[in-house]
């Protein structure tokens, strides 16, 4: 069986084999597949694995044999789905691999933020509080107890995310494709959220109906002391409106693990914007949820030649 892993640099870093599919068949790995090199690569893959690199029609053609995509992540907005059912290919994801790693994000950005950790801990560095008091600061610190977490998406990351939230004192208010009628915490719809909370926090899928969903108009409804979080899919986020909402002051800033464009130009509109704070898509990229993604991706070769199909989402 031939499998062509098509961007795997991210996923198999030093700490992981590449070698780890090869009991299945002949593997290729690719650290890197534009769609420019998607001819480069065998047409008789029976099984690709991919992250981000897109299968779509064009690659679809390309690979006459597939049968099998396994995308190395929850979001398949990679692959085209539909043009897969209809030529017979199983997708398959790996769902809750980073569930507490991406939470743990999005908490660190937050407390980071809140702290000024790295602010702080460069003036030590410099010798500056050699020259001060025995205690001192360079900006506000901000306590959470007592403030409002808004979280979108209500999914495993969301609820692990507000289980953080609520053990710092803070309320969790919420905003889902319906209420859950959860304890203690608050279903509102986007506009109440945005105008209630202190936080909002994104922890949806991109879709066509969450795609912008942080508009001009949604941050037009955010006070200005609110933060905004985004550790789940760049698309979700009018980057123009936002970059524009953070020089304007409107909200006091976006702390950010995902944009709509990665890797970013030098000149994309959140990058060197102050109060826009960003880390390049690592929430996702601990040892232990890579992990867990290599042996959701085994378990589901392992059913696949079973003929039973595991994890599959068209």
């Amino acid at each position: 069986m031939k499998i062509v892993i098509l961007d795997g640099l991210a996923l198999f870093q030093q700490d992981i084999s590449r070698t780890s599919l090869s009991t299945f068949g002949e593997v290729d790995f690719y650290e890197k597949t534009s769609e420019e090199d998607i001819p480069l690569r065998d047409p008789n893959a029976l099984v690709l694995v991919t992250n981000k690199c897109l299968v779509n029609e064009k690659a679809l053609s390309h690979f006459t044999q597939l049968k099998l995509v396994l995308v190395a992540a929850t979001g398949y907005n990679s692959v085209d789905i539909q043009a897969c059912k209809a030529r017979g290919i199983q997708v398959s994801n790996v769902p809750a691999y980073g569930t507490y790693s991406v939470a743990q994000h999005t908490l660190a950005l937050l407390l980071a933020w809140s702290n000024r950790v790295e602010q702080h801990n460069q003036s030590v560095q410099a010798g500056e509080w050699s020259k001060n008091d025995w205690s001192y600061s360079l900006s506000p610190l901000t306590e959470w107890a007592n403030k409002k977490m808004g979280i979108i998406g209500m999914g495993n990351i969301g609820q692990c995310f507000a289980s953080m939230a609520e053990s710092l004192g803070m309320q969790v208010y919420y905003h889902h494709t319906r209420d859950l009628h959860l304890t203690n915490r608050t279903f509102l719809s986007k506009k109440e959220l945005a105008q209630t909370c202190d936080v909002i926090s994104l922890h949806c899928p991109l879709n066509p109906q969450t795609d912008q969903l942080i508009n001009a108009e949604f941050l037009s409804w955010m006070p200005q002391h609110a933060v905004l979080i985004n550790s789940s899919r760049g698309g979700l986020v009018d980057s123009l409106a936002l970059a524009q909402a953070l020089k304007d002051k409107q909200i006091t800033a976006a702390l950010l693990d995902v944009l709509d464009q990665e890797p970013p130009s030098s000149n994309h509109p959140l990058i060197g914007i102050p109060h826009a704070f960003i880390t390049p898509h690592n929430a996702w990229l601990s040892r232990e949820a890579r992990t867990r993604i290599i042996q959701s991706l085994l378990t589901t070769l392992s059913g696949f030649m079973a003929r039973k199909a595991i994890n599959q989402v068209n």
